[in-house]
Protein backbone atom coordinates (compact mmCIF):
# COMPACT_ATOMS: atom_id res chain seq x y z
CA UNK A 1 0.00 0.00 0.00
CA UNK A 2 1.16 3.39 -1.02
CA UNK A 3 0.46 5.03 2.19
CA UNK A 4 1.32 8.96 1.23
CA UNK A 5 -0.42 8.50 -2.21
CA UNK A 6 -3.87 6.78 -0.81
CA UNK A 7 -4.01 9.52 1.87
CA UNK A 8 -3.73 12.27 -0.68
CA UNK A 9 -6.18 10.27 -2.90
CA UNK A 10 -8.71 10.29 -0.08
CA UNK A 11 -8.13 13.94 0.42
CA UNK A 12 -9.49 14.78 -3.13
CA UNK A 13 -12.40 12.68 -3.33
CA UNK A 14 -13.83 13.29 0.01
CA UNK A 15 -13.54 16.64 -1.16
CA UNK A 16 -15.21 16.07 -4.47
CA UNK A 17 -17.88 13.99 -1.80
CA UNK A 18 -18.61 17.83 0.25
CA UNK A 19 -18.56 19.17 -3.06
CA UNK A 20 -21.54 17.26 -4.07
CA UNK A 21 -23.55 17.64 -0.62
CA UNK A 22 -23.03 21.59 -0.85
CA UNK A 23 -24.29 21.61 -4.67
CA UNK A 24 -27.25 19.52 -3.74
CA UNK A 25 -28.49 21.89 -1.22
CA UNK A 26 -28.00 24.80 -3.70
CA UNK A 27 -30.37 22.81 -6.66
CA UNK A 28 -32.63 21.81 -3.82
CA UNK A 29 -33.43 25.43 -2.91
CA UNK A 30 -32.81 26.62 -6.83
CA UNK A 31 -36.36 27.59 -8.56
CA UNK A 32 -34.68 26.33 -11.52
CA UNK A 33 -33.62 22.74 -10.19
CA UNK A 34 -33.55 21.07 -13.53
CA UNK A 35 -32.01 23.79 -15.37
CA UNK A 36 -29.42 23.49 -12.36
CA UNK A 37 -29.02 19.91 -12.77
CA UNK A 38 -28.42 19.20 -15.93
CA UNK A 39 -26.90 22.63 -17.66
CA UNK A 40 -25.47 24.62 -14.60
CA UNK A 41 -28.12 27.07 -15.38
CA UNK A 42 -26.83 27.68 -18.86
CA UNK A 43 -24.28 30.32 -16.94
CA UNK A 44 -20.81 28.71 -17.56
CA UNK A 45 -18.23 31.45 -19.10
CA UNK A 46 -15.38 30.63 -21.55
CA UNK A 47 -12.65 30.23 -19.07
CA UNK A 48 -14.41 27.98 -16.38
CA UNK A 49 -16.39 26.29 -19.81
CA UNK A 50 -12.88 25.53 -21.84
CA UNK A 51 -11.13 23.72 -18.61
CA UNK A 52 -14.95 21.58 -18.35
CA UNK A 53 -14.40 20.89 -21.95
CA UNK A 54 -10.40 19.79 -21.19
CA UNK A 55 -11.55 17.68 -18.29
CA UNK A 56 -14.65 15.82 -20.33
CA UNK A 57 -12.54 15.37 -23.59
CA UNK A 58 -9.36 14.44 -21.50
CA UNK A 59 -10.22 11.05 -20.36
CA UNK A 60 -8.33 8.55 -18.36
CA UNK A 61 -7.58 6.74 -21.80
CA UNK A 62 -6.14 9.74 -23.29
CA UNK A 63 -3.95 10.52 -20.78
CA UNK A 64 -2.89 7.81 -18.35
CA UNK A 65 -3.48 5.12 -21.18
CA UNK A 66 -1.72 7.32 -24.16
CA UNK A 67 2.07 6.33 -23.51
CA UNK A 68 1.36 2.16 -22.72
CA UNK A 69 -0.69 2.33 -26.49
CA UNK A 70 1.85 4.26 -28.42
CA UNK A 71 3.70 1.33 -27.28
CA UNK A 72 2.03 -1.13 -28.11
CA UNK A 73 0.33 0.05 -31.46
CA UNK A 74 2.48 2.83 -32.38
CA UNK A 75 2.91 6.47 -32.62
CA UNK A 76 0.61 6.77 -35.88
CA UNK A 77 -2.29 5.63 -34.29
CA UNK A 78 -2.45 7.55 -31.40
CA UNK A 79 -1.33 10.35 -33.68
CA UNK A 80 -4.30 10.38 -36.11
CA UNK A 81 -6.64 10.04 -33.16
CA UNK A 82 -5.07 12.66 -31.33
CA UNK A 83 -5.45 15.29 -34.82
CA UNK A 84 -8.89 13.97 -35.21
CA UNK A 85 -9.96 15.24 -31.37
CA UNK A 86 -8.22 18.51 -32.27
CA UNK A 87 -10.08 18.96 -35.29
CA UNK A 88 -13.49 17.83 -34.34
CA UNK A 89 -13.12 21.22 -31.44
CA UNK A 90 -13.35 23.16 -34.24
CA UNK A 91 -15.95 21.09 -36.54
CA UNK A 92 -18.07 21.47 -33.44
CA UNK A 93 -17.61 25.26 -33.03
CA UNK A 94 -18.76 25.77 -36.78
CA UNK A 95 -21.39 23.31 -37.01
CA UNK A 96 -23.20 22.93 -33.66
CA UNK A 97 -22.19 25.12 -31.34
CA UNK A 98 -24.22 28.13 -32.51
CA UNK A 99 -27.61 26.50 -33.02
CA UNK A 100 -27.38 24.40 -29.96
CA UNK A 101 -26.58 26.61 -27.84
CA UNK A 102 -29.65 28.91 -29.45
CA UNK A 103 -32.11 25.95 -28.79
CA UNK A 104 -32.14 26.10 -25.40
CA UNK A 105 -32.57 22.21 -25.42
CA UNK A 106 -30.96 20.15 -22.33
CA UNK A 107 -29.76 17.53 -24.24
CA UNK A 108 -29.14 15.89 -27.60
CA UNK A 109 -32.04 13.53 -27.69
CA UNK A 110 -34.36 16.70 -27.27
CA UNK A 111 -32.95 18.66 -29.63
CA UNK A 112 -33.58 16.19 -32.56
CA UNK A 113 -36.79 15.42 -31.61
CA UNK A 114 -37.84 19.27 -31.67
CA UNK A 115 -36.23 19.58 -35.21
CA UNK A 116 -38.07 16.11 -36.51
CA UNK A 117 -41.22 15.25 -34.27
CA UNK A 118 -42.28 11.79 -33.30
CA UNK A 119 -41.96 9.33 -30.58
CA UNK A 120 -39.40 7.38 -32.39
CA UNK A 121 -36.17 10.13 -31.54
CA UNK A 122 -37.81 10.17 -27.81
CA UNK A 123 -36.88 6.24 -27.57
CA UNK A 124 -34.28 5.66 -29.92
CA UNK A 125 -31.74 8.37 -29.39
CA UNK A 126 -31.72 8.03 -25.63
CA UNK A 127 -31.33 4.31 -26.13
CA UNK A 128 -28.05 5.28 -28.61
CA UNK A 129 -26.78 7.59 -25.89
CA UNK A 130 -26.88 4.49 -22.85
CA UNK A 131 -25.39 2.24 -25.22
CA UNK A 132 -22.33 4.32 -26.52
CA UNK A 133 -21.82 6.08 -23.27
CA UNK A 134 -22.11 2.57 -21.24
CA UNK A 135 -19.37 1.54 -23.40
CA UNK A 136 -16.90 4.52 -23.24
CA UNK A 137 -17.89 4.15 -19.03
CA UNK A 138 -15.82 0.76 -19.18
CA UNK A 139 -12.94 2.40 -19.91
CA UNK A 140 -13.12 4.76 -17.71
CA UNK A 141 -13.84 2.39 -15.06
CA UNK A 142 -11.29 0.21 -16.06
CA UNK A 143 -8.61 3.36 -15.63
CA UNK A 144 -10.47 4.29 -12.12
CA UNK A 145 -9.77 0.55 -11.16
CA UNK A 146 -6.33 0.40 -12.12
CA UNK A 147 -5.56 3.30 -9.81
CA UNK A 148 -7.31 2.79 -6.79
CA UNK A 149 -5.30 -0.80 -6.85
CA UNK A 150 -2.29 1.11 -7.55
CA UNK A 151 -2.55 3.43 -4.33
CA UNK A 152 -4.33 0.50 -2.29
CA UNK A 153 -2.47 -2.53 -2.85
CA UNK A 154 -5.91 -4.38 -3.24
CA UNK A 155 -6.75 -6.65 -6.49
CA UNK A 156 -8.40 -4.83 -9.36
CA UNK A 157 -11.44 -5.65 -9.02
CA UNK A 158 -11.96 -4.42 -5.10
CA UNK A 159 -9.75 -1.02 -6.53
CA UNK A 160 -13.19 -1.25 -8.97
CA UNK A 161 -15.67 -1.24 -6.95
CA UNK A 162 -14.63 1.32 -4.17
CA UNK A 163 -13.84 4.14 -6.88
CA UNK A 164 -17.30 3.20 -9.24
CA UNK A 165 -19.13 4.00 -5.64
CA UNK A 166 -17.72 7.61 -5.46
CA UNK A 167 -18.07 8.35 -8.82
CA UNK A 168 -21.95 7.22 -8.92
CA UNK A 169 -22.24 8.63 -5.48
CA UNK A 170 -21.04 12.06 -6.26
CA UNK A 171 -22.69 12.43 -9.54
CA UNK A 172 -26.23 11.51 -8.05
CA UNK A 173 -26.30 14.44 -5.75
CA UNK A 174 -24.95 17.22 -7.59
CA UNK A 175 -25.75 16.98 -11.57
CA UNK A 176 -23.97 19.38 -14.09
CA UNK A 177 -23.49 21.77 -11.20
CA UNK A 178 -21.20 19.77 -9.32
CA UNK A 179 -19.61 18.27 -12.59
CA UNK A 180 -18.42 21.77 -13.28
CA UNK A 181 -17.41 22.86 -10.19
CA UNK A 182 -15.23 19.81 -10.04
CA UNK A 183 -14.32 20.25 -13.64
CA UNK A 184 -12.50 23.10 -12.98
CA UNK A 185 -10.12 21.51 -10.72
CA UNK A 186 -10.14 18.94 -12.65
CA UNK A 187 -9.09 20.58 -15.63
CA UNK A 188 -6.16 22.76 -13.76
CA UNK A 189 -4.57 19.33 -12.57
CA UNK A 190 -4.82 17.52 -15.42
CA UNK A 191 -2.60 20.59 -16.85
CA UNK A 192 -0.33 20.92 -13.83
CA UNK A 193 -0.05 16.54 -14.39
CA UNK A 194 0.80 16.31 -17.81
CA UNK A 195 3.05 19.22 -17.45
CA UNK A 196 4.98 18.01 -14.38
CA UNK A 197 6.05 15.05 -16.07
CA UNK A 198 6.75 16.47 -19.08
CA UNK A 199 9.28 18.88 -17.33
CA UNK A 200 10.60 15.85 -15.12
CA UNK A 201 10.99 14.07 -18.31
CA UNK A 202 13.31 16.54 -19.96
CA UNK A 203 15.13 17.35 -16.70
CA UNK A 204 16.07 13.57 -16.63
CA UNK A 205 16.77 13.02 -20.33
CA UNK A 206 19.98 10.75 -19.92
CA UNK A 207 21.24 12.24 -23.65
CA UNK A 208 19.68 14.30 -25.83
CA UNK A 209 16.20 13.91 -26.67
CA UNK A 210 15.67 12.73 -30.38
CA UNK A 211 18.76 10.38 -29.84
CA UNK A 212 16.76 9.20 -26.69
CA UNK A 213 14.09 9.07 -29.36
CA UNK A 214 15.55 7.17 -31.74
CA UNK A 215 17.03 4.75 -28.83
CA UNK A 216 13.29 3.83 -28.22
CA UNK A 217 12.47 3.08 -31.86
CA UNK A 218 15.24 0.77 -32.21
CA UNK A 219 14.06 -0.96 -28.58
CA UNK A 220 10.28 -1.02 -30.75
CA UNK A 221 11.21 -0.54 -34.34
CA UNK A 222 6.98 -0.76 -34.65
CA UNK A 223 7.38 2.22 -32.82
CA UNK A 224 7.48 4.81 -35.59
CA UNK A 225 6.65 2.96 -38.99
CA UNK A 226 3.32 3.46 -40.46
CA UNK A 227 0.90 0.20 -40.78
CA UNK A 228 3.33 -1.77 -38.62
CA UNK A 229 1.25 -3.11 -35.98
CA UNK A 230 -2.24 -1.83 -37.17
CA UNK A 231 -3.55 -1.33 -40.87
CA UNK A 232 -4.07 2.03 -41.95
CA UNK A 233 -8.06 1.93 -42.04
CA UNK A 234 -7.17 1.90 -38.23
CA UNK A 235 -5.67 5.39 -38.45
CA UNK A 236 -8.29 6.42 -41.08
CA UNK A 237 -11.04 5.61 -38.05
CA UNK A 238 -9.53 6.92 -35.41
CA UNK A 239 -9.33 10.11 -37.17
CA UNK A 240 -12.77 10.37 -38.69
CA UNK A 241 -14.15 9.12 -35.09
CA UNK A 242 -12.58 12.19 -33.48
CA UNK A 243 -13.35 14.86 -35.72
CA UNK A 244 -16.64 14.52 -35.82
CA UNK A 245 -17.24 13.18 -31.94
CA UNK A 246 -17.96 16.53 -30.58
CA UNK A 247 -20.63 17.47 -32.60
CA UNK A 248 -22.76 14.26 -31.09
CA UNK A 249 -21.07 13.02 -28.25
CA UNK A 250 -23.43 13.89 -25.16
CA UNK A 251 -21.36 14.41 -22.22
CA UNK A 252 -19.27 17.21 -24.68
CA UNK A 253 -22.26 18.18 -26.01
CA UNK A 254 -23.84 19.16 -23.35
CA UNK A 255 -20.91 21.62 -22.41
CA UNK A 256 -22.24 24.01 -25.12
CA UNK A 257 -25.46 23.85 -23.38
CA UNK A 258 -24.02 24.96 -20.29
CA UNK A 259 -22.48 27.92 -22.00
CA UNK A 260 -23.64 31.73 -21.07
CA UNK A 261 -23.95 32.24 -24.78
CA UNK A 262 -23.09 31.76 -28.22
CA UNK A 263 -19.80 33.13 -28.63
CA UNK A 264 -18.44 31.84 -25.13
CA UNK A 265 -19.31 28.08 -26.53
CA UNK A 266 -17.36 28.45 -29.60
CA UNK A 267 -14.61 30.17 -28.08
CA UNK A 268 -14.47 27.45 -25.48
CA UNK A 269 -14.22 24.68 -28.15
CA UNK A 270 -10.91 26.14 -29.45
CA UNK A 271 -9.12 26.95 -26.15
CA UNK A 272 -9.62 23.39 -25.26
CA UNK A 273 -8.63 22.17 -28.63
CA UNK A 274 -5.73 24.21 -28.20
CA UNK A 275 -4.58 23.08 -24.10
CA UNK A 276 -5.62 19.41 -25.02
CA UNK A 277 -3.36 19.60 -28.43
CA UNK A 278 -0.12 20.63 -26.48
CA UNK A 279 -0.57 18.38 -23.76
CA UNK A 280 -1.01 15.52 -25.83
CA UNK A 281 1.97 16.41 -27.90
CA UNK A 282 4.27 16.53 -24.99
CA UNK A 283 3.27 13.60 -23.00
CA UNK A 284 3.68 11.30 -26.12
CA UNK A 285 6.74 12.27 -27.27
CA UNK A 286 8.70 12.69 -23.88
CA UNK A 287 7.02 10.23 -22.12
CA UNK A 288 7.25 7.02 -24.18
CA UNK A 289 11.30 6.72 -25.10
CA UNK A 290 11.17 6.29 -20.65
CA UNK A 291 9.27 3.16 -21.43
CA UNK A 292 12.37 0.73 -22.50
CA UNK A 293 14.34 1.84 -19.80
CA UNK A 294 11.56 0.70 -17.06
CA UNK A 295 12.29 -2.86 -15.28
CA UNK A 296 10.75 -5.32 -18.04
CA UNK A 297 9.12 -7.17 -14.78
CA UNK A 298 7.09 -4.55 -13.66
CA UNK A 299 6.22 -3.88 -17.35
CA UNK A 300 4.81 -7.43 -17.29
CA UNK A 301 3.13 -7.30 -14.34
CA UNK A 302 1.19 -4.00 -15.03
CA UNK A 303 -1.31 -3.07 -17.95
CA UNK A 304 0.05 -1.06 -20.76
CA UNK A 305 -2.22 1.46 -19.27
CA UNK A 306 -0.17 1.62 -16.54
CA UNK A 307 3.05 2.40 -17.72
CA UNK A 308 2.67 6.41 -17.35
CA UNK A 309 2.38 5.84 -13.43
CA UNK A 310 5.35 3.39 -13.89
CA UNK A 311 6.98 6.19 -15.79
CA UNK A 312 6.64 8.96 -13.04
CA UNK A 313 7.50 7.15 -10.40
CA UNK A 314 10.98 7.24 -11.92
CA UNK A 315 11.14 10.93 -11.24
CA UNK A 316 9.07 11.60 -7.90
CA UNK A 317 8.70 11.07 -4.50
CA UNK A 318 5.52 9.64 -2.66
CA UNK A 319 4.02 13.54 -2.10
CA UNK A 320 4.18 14.58 -5.81
CA UNK A 321 3.32 11.05 -6.51
CA UNK A 322 -0.11 11.25 -4.85
CA UNK A 323 -0.63 14.49 -6.43
CA UNK A 324 -0.03 13.50 -10.02
CA UNK A 325 -1.73 9.93 -9.09
CA UNK A 326 -5.14 12.16 -7.66
CA UNK A 327 -4.48 14.12 -11.00
CA UNK A 328 -5.17 11.50 -13.23
CA UNK A 329 -7.63 10.08 -11.39
CA UNK A 330 -9.34 13.92 -11.95
CA UNK A 331 -8.41 12.57 -15.62
CA UNK A 332 -10.75 9.42 -15.44
CA UNK A 333 -13.53 11.13 -13.27
CA UNK A 334 -14.21 14.25 -15.45
CA UNK A 335 -14.91 12.08 -18.58
CA UNK A 336 -16.85 9.58 -15.84
CA UNK A 337 -18.95 11.76 -13.88
CA UNK A 338 -20.48 13.85 -16.79
CA UNK A 339 -20.66 10.17 -18.96
CA UNK A 340 -23.01 9.52 -15.93
CA UNK A 341 -25.15 12.65 -16.26
CA UNK A 342 -25.53 11.99 -19.82
CA UNK A 343 -26.58 8.60 -19.42
CA UNK A 344 -28.83 9.49 -16.36
CA UNK A 345 -30.12 12.69 -18.39
CA UNK A 346 -30.68 10.13 -21.58
CA UNK A 347 -33.16 7.96 -19.08
CA UNK A 348 -35.13 10.20 -16.55
CA UNK A 349 -35.10 13.57 -19.24
CA UNK A 350 -35.78 11.63 -21.84
CA UNK A 351 -37.37 8.87 -21.53
CA UNK A 352 -38.76 9.17 -18.44
CA UNK A 353 -40.33 12.73 -18.84
CA UNK A 354 -40.55 13.22 -22.43
CA UNK A 355 -42.12 9.18 -23.09
CA UNK A 356 -43.07 7.46 -20.06
CA UNK A 357 -44.33 10.28 -17.72
CA UNK A 358 -44.71 14.11 -19.49
CA UNK A 359 -46.15 15.65 -16.45
CA UNK A 360 -43.83 14.64 -13.83
CA UNK A 361 -42.35 17.24 -11.61
CA UNK A 362 -38.87 18.48 -11.76
CA UNK A 363 -37.93 16.25 -8.12
CA UNK A 364 -39.31 13.25 -9.99
CA UNK A 365 -37.11 13.68 -12.67
CA UNK A 366 -34.32 14.46 -10.28
CA UNK A 367 -34.76 11.24 -8.20
CA UNK A 368 -35.28 9.16 -11.72
CA UNK A 369 -31.73 10.79 -12.69
CA UNK A 370 -30.17 9.54 -9.62
CA UNK A 371 -31.36 6.23 -9.48
CA UNK A 372 -30.52 5.51 -12.84
CA UNK A 373 -27.29 6.97 -12.52
CA UNK A 374 -27.12 4.06 -9.32
CA UNK A 375 -28.35 0.93 -11.77
CA UNK A 376 -25.95 2.38 -14.71
CA UNK A 377 -22.87 2.53 -13.01
CA UNK A 378 -23.19 -0.22 -11.06
CA UNK A 379 -24.19 -2.67 -14.23
CA UNK A 380 -21.04 -0.84 -16.28
CA UNK A 381 -19.04 -1.65 -12.79
CA UNK A 382 -19.67 -5.24 -13.32
CA UNK A 383 -18.91 -5.34 -17.32
CA UNK A 384 -15.58 -4.12 -16.31
CA UNK A 385 -14.52 -7.06 -14.11
CA UNK A 386 -13.09 -8.60 -17.08
CA UNK A 387 -12.29 -5.64 -19.86
CA UNK A 388 -10.58 -5.20 -23.00
CA UNK A 389 -7.20 -4.77 -23.03
CA UNK A 390 -6.82 -1.19 -24.28
CA UNK A 391 -8.75 1.81 -22.95
CA UNK A 392 -7.98 3.62 -26.57
CA UNK A 393 -9.87 1.29 -28.66
CA UNK A 394 -12.95 0.73 -25.91
CA UNK A 395 -13.71 4.49 -25.68
CA UNK A 396 -13.46 5.02 -29.17
CA UNK A 397 -15.08 2.18 -30.24
CA UNK A 398 -18.24 3.69 -28.15
CA UNK A 399 -17.62 7.05 -29.67
CA UNK A 400 -17.76 5.72 -33.12
CA UNK A 401 -21.03 3.99 -32.41
CA UNK A 402 -22.68 7.47 -30.94
CA UNK A 403 -21.37 9.45 -34.37
CA UNK A 404 -22.83 6.55 -36.95
CA UNK A 405 -25.99 6.88 -35.35
CA UNK A 406 -26.17 10.42 -34.56
CA UNK A 407 -24.33 12.25 -36.43
CA UNK A 408 -26.58 12.28 -39.82
CA UNK A 409 -29.50 13.54 -38.26
CA UNK A 410 -28.04 16.06 -36.04
CA UNK A 411 -25.41 18.08 -38.48
CA UNK A 412 -27.80 17.49 -41.42
CA UNK A 413 -30.94 18.38 -39.98
CA UNK A 414 -29.05 21.54 -38.38
CA UNK A 415 -27.99 22.82 -42.08
CA UNK A 416 -29.94 20.77 -44.71
CA UNK A 417 -34.10 22.19 -44.85
CA UNK A 418 -34.63 18.75 -47.09
CA UNK A 419 -33.70 16.56 -44.06
CA UNK A 420 -37.13 14.90 -43.32
CA UNK A 421 -38.01 12.72 -40.03
CA UNK A 422 -38.12 9.45 -42.42
CA UNK A 423 -34.33 9.97 -43.34
CA UNK A 424 -33.25 10.46 -39.85
CA UNK A 425 -35.33 7.64 -39.15
CA UNK A 426 -33.45 4.94 -41.32
CA UNK A 427 -30.22 7.23 -40.80
CA UNK A 428 -30.11 6.74 -37.03
CA UNK A 429 -30.81 3.07 -37.31
CA UNK A 430 -28.56 2.05 -40.31
CA UNK A 431 -25.44 3.50 -38.62
CA UNK A 432 -25.89 2.20 -35.35
CA UNK A 433 -27.28 -0.76 -36.67
CA UNK A 434 -24.29 -1.26 -39.01
CA UNK A 435 -21.77 -0.47 -36.68
CA UNK A 436 -22.39 -2.70 -34.07
CA UNK A 437 -22.89 -5.86 -36.91
CA UNK A 438 -19.56 -4.64 -37.69
CA UNK A 439 -17.66 -4.67 -34.14
CA UNK A 440 -19.45 -7.33 -32.82
CA UNK A 441 -19.96 -9.71 -36.10
CA UNK A 442 -16.20 -9.09 -38.28
CA UNK A 443 -12.81 -9.07 -37.03
CA UNK A 444 -11.91 -6.00 -38.43
CA UNK A 445 -9.23 -3.14 -38.05
CA UNK A 446 -9.37 -1.23 -34.56
CA UNK A 447 -12.35 1.49 -34.72
CA UNK A 448 -12.64 1.32 -38.79
CA UNK A 449 -16.15 0.33 -38.20
CA UNK A 450 -17.14 3.64 -38.67
CA UNK A 451 -15.66 4.51 -41.98
CA UNK A 452 -18.41 2.18 -43.57
CA UNK A 453 -21.24 2.81 -40.88
CA UNK A 454 -20.99 6.86 -41.29
CA UNK A 455 -21.35 7.02 -44.93
CA UNK A 456 -24.28 4.48 -45.19
CA UNK A 457 -25.90 6.45 -42.37
CA UNK A 458 -25.22 9.81 -44.40
CA UNK A 459 -26.10 8.02 -47.96
CA UNK A 460 -29.58 6.80 -46.60
CA UNK A 461 -30.73 9.74 -44.74
CA UNK A 462 -30.07 11.83 -48.07
CA UNK A 463 -32.06 9.08 -50.59
CA UNK A 464 -34.65 8.64 -48.28
CA UNK A 465 -34.65 12.93 -47.63
CA UNK A 466 -34.92 13.31 -51.24
CA UNK A 467 -37.66 10.14 -51.75
CA UNK A 468 -40.07 11.80 -48.98
CA UNK A 469 -41.82 14.57 -48.77
CA UNK A 470 -40.43 18.12 -47.73
CA UNK A 471 -40.04 19.50 -43.92
CA UNK A 472 -43.26 21.63 -42.80
CA UNK A 473 -42.58 25.35 -43.44
CA UNK A 474 -42.87 26.04 -39.87
CA UNK A 475 -40.20 23.50 -39.04
CA UNK A 476 -38.01 25.23 -41.54
CA UNK A 477 -38.87 28.41 -39.98
CA UNK A 478 -38.24 26.95 -36.47
CA UNK A 479 -34.57 25.80 -37.52
CA UNK A 480 -34.02 29.29 -39.45
CA UNK A 481 -34.22 30.84 -35.77
CA UNK A 482 -31.26 28.68 -34.65
CA UNK A 483 -29.10 30.01 -36.64
CA UNK A 484 -30.21 33.78 -36.13
CA UNK A 485 -27.96 36.45 -34.23
CA UNK A 486 -30.81 37.55 -32.12
CA UNK A 487 -30.74 34.28 -30.39
CA UNK A 488 -27.07 34.48 -29.12
CA UNK A 489 -27.93 35.99 -25.85
CA UNK A 490 -30.80 33.82 -24.66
Amino acid sequence: MKTVELSIMIAYLLFLVVLGLITQHKISKSTSSIDEYYVAGRKIGTGVNSLAMLAALGSGGSFMAGAGTIWNLGFPFLAWMTVGSIVGFSVASVLVAKPLRNSQKFTVSEFINDRYGGQFFKIAIPVVIIIGSAMYLMSQMRAGGLIASYVTGFSYEWGLVIITLVFIFYVSLGGMLAVTWTNILQGFMMIFLISSIVIAGIYHLPIGWSSFLMEATVANPALGVVGATVPVAAYLGAFVTWATAVCVTPHLVMRIFTASNVRSAKLSLNISMLIFGILMLGATLVVVPYIPTLDATALQNNAPDMWLLLVANEFFGPIIMGIITAGIMAAVMSSTDALLLAVSSAFAYDLYKGVLSPNASYKQVLRASAIFTWIVGIAVMLLTLNPPPFLIVLYTAAVGFMVSALFGPLVLGIWWKRATQQGAICALLVGGVSFLVLFLGFSMPFNSEILIALPLSLITMFVVSYLGKQPSQEMVKKMDAYHQETHVNL
